[in-house]
């Protein structure tokens, strides 16, 4: 059996803090929480959503959200993106009469 040599110096070396500009900051406010609640009320879909975006709590926290109509499936397939790709399947047609009449006009 061959033995694997330990690394000291990766164990023992203090690990470096992340820049302040590329941590997440937590999703907080009202501007977050009246984006979350039109989301999740109205069953919206959103990119921020979708395609795991860390910076949604930031944008939501601005009262800002990208929504994708027609489902939750993308037709294109961006590298950095996770959103689900490939042919939409069915799509309800009555899909933006269900949503808010208010809800363009939220800010």
């Amino acid at each position: 059996m061959v033995e694997l040599p330990i690394v000291t110096n990766l164990i023992t070396e203090e690990r470096k803090k992340k820049p302040d500009w590329l941590r997440v900051k937590l999703p907080i406010g009202e501007d977050y929480r009246r984006v979350r609640h039109l989301v999740d009320e109205y069953k919206l879909h959103t990119i921020c959503q979708s395609g795991n975006c860390p910076n949604m709590g930031e944008c939501w926290g601005a009262g800002t959200a990208t929504f994708m109509i027609l489902g939750n499936v993308c037709t294109r397939s961006c590298s950095f993106c996770a959103v689900k790709t490939g042919k939409p399947n069915e799509y309800d047609e009555d899909e933006p009469r269900e949503w808010p009449k208010p809800f363009f006009l939220c800010r």
